[in-house]
């Protein structure tokens, strides 16, 4: 006859609580069922491990020392279970993020403030830099978590939608087209245009839009998007930006829709396989949420 473990957990319980009556009580079975678990075992294991003094049971030198053997063993299984525990929360194991500049205020700012908080089990590691350089990254492993720009198509299924909106002309408030209902690219021939880098989606429809005109903006400026928001808010140009990266600049501009439309989408990206995180879950949730929360507003 084979060891089973709830003869092991009743002997367990019967040297820590002292007694049947209490083993009973914390296993939530009756006194009977714990008494024949006992004997059973003491079969199994041919040695008497308790002995009756009056209306109490005593533990043999036998029992003393398989009680040792026990405690190693359910020790083990508190590692396993606290082990199994830190994999799923993802204690105590670096979690790398890499985040375009357009996301990091407010929404993964905000978002890590909400979720990770007082969590100080969880080590971090934030990097800011281009959509290119992350994806590589998460292909290769190296940034659990990517927040990118991108377009439609780039969405895969390891990819999840964070947020989509149409392109705008930025400018200062006094600004000849402040009043458009839409702005064009014949539109902008004789304006200083603030167009985000080459390496960007947008600027790529960008490119393909102007190149439909037989003339080129007479003057064009070409930086980061974050930078396109502060120089059109200078008076510098028109930038051409998402209202993502307008809100994350905080510029004082007039946003107006550009034709034709082009649509910029941000995404959260996790590499190919890889285990389900709790906490990153819940950072992509709340970026969602805020960012879907804004749209609205």
């Amino acid at each position: 006859m084979k060891l089973k473990p709830r003869q092991v957990e009743a002997f367990r319980a019967v040297m820590m609580a002292g007694g049947i009556t209490a083993a009973a009580d914390a296993m939530n079975v009756t006194q009977p069922a714990v008494s024949r678990l006992i004997r059973d075992l003491e079969d199994i294991v041919q040695m008497t491990l308790f002995e009756r003094v009056g209306a109490r049971l005593v533990p043999t030198a036998e029992a003393t020392q398989f009680y040792r053997e026990v405690e190693r063993l359910y020790l083990g299984l508190d590692q396993i279970a606290q082990a199994a525990d830190d994999i799923r929360l993802h204690k105590n194991t670096v979690l790398r993020i890499g985040s375009v500049t357009s996301l990091v205020r407010p929404y993964l700012h905000r978002a890590i403030i909400d979720v990770i908080g007082d969590r100080l089990h969880i080590p971090l590691v934030i990097d800011v830099e281009n959509s290119r350089y992350i994806w590589d990254m998460v292909d290769q492993n190296r940034y659990d978590l990517g927040l990118v720009f991108g377009s439609p198509r780039m969405a895969d299924k390891n990819a999840v939608l964070l947020h989509s909106s149409n392109a705008v002309a930025a400018m200062t408030m006094d600004h000849r087209l402040a009043s458009r209902h839409v702005v064009t690219p014949n539109d902008l021939l004789d304006e200083r245009v603030l167009l985000p880098g080459r390496n960007s989606p947008l600027r790529l429809a960008l490119d393909r839009a102007f190149s439909i005109e037989e003339q080129q903006p007479i003057s064009t400026m070409e930086t980061s998007m974050l930078n396109c928001c502060y120089f059109a808010a200078a008076g510098m140009g028109v930038g051409l930006v998402d209202q993502t990266s307008l809100r994350s600049a905080g510029a004082q501009v007039v946003a107006i829709p550009f034709e034709p439309k082009i649509e910029v989408s941000y995404y959260a990206v996790r590499p190919v396989g890889a285990q389900r995180i709790a906490v990153l879950d819940e950072l992509i949730a709340r970026m969602r949420s805020m960012m879907s929360v804004e749209e609205l507003t």
